[in-house]
């Protein structure tokens, strides 16, 4: 099962890049940190009573661990460049050099954690056969699973911003 983002109406494509590193940052990384703490909470007291999820909690876990590592390389060190390099571009004035040569290395590296993502999603959507509950399950497993569905989707525009059409602007404008 391959996971792709459903285009929405929102046409991001004709955002400047400061707009799209705003929606990015006050969107998916408020989303990300905020929704995910409070799911994995959840999903830990449903495991309690279904032991039968208890790899999709760590896998969870695992996400949101690394999801806030990569929000933070982004919010300190990559989308400031960015932001840098398209404020040059749009005065007409010169812009320092990434410190370590070009911004394609942490590009890779943010598209690399994007991938990782992707595929941990994927494991869960396995486990929980497409977010859908066991027969008879509680309301709360159904709202959890839910939520979880919802995450993914979040995490999928958020990629799809960035790999392709953040990320490529920027390296256009380096």
């Amino acid at each position: 099962m391959t996971q792709t983002f459903s285009k929405s109406s929102i046409p991001f494509k004709a955002w400047d890049l400061d707009l799209l590193i705003d929606y990015v940052l006050k969107n998916h990384h408020r989303y990300i940190r905020k929704q995910g703490e409070e799911l994995a909470l959840r999903l830990n007291t449903l495991a309690a009573a279904h032991p039968e999820i208890d790899r999709v909690v760590d896998h969870f876990r695992n996400s949101v661990a690394d999801l806030d590592l990569h929000c933070q390389k982004e919010e300190n060190i990559l989308f400031p460049y960015i932001i840098d390099i398209f404020n040059a571009a749009e005065y007409g004035q010169e812009h320092a050099p990434f410190h370590c040569g070009s911004i394609q290395f942490p590009i890779n590296a943010m598209m690399a954690d994007h991938s990782d993502e992707l595929e941990r999603h994927e494991r869960i959507a396995e486990l929980t056969n497409d977010y859908t509950a066991p027969e008879g399950a509680d309301s709360e497993y159904v709202k959890v699973l839910a939520d979880l569905r919802e995450f993914r989707d979040h995490l999928l525009e958020h990629i799809y911003i960035e790999n392709e059409i953040m990320f490529p602007r920027a390296l256009m404008l380096e």
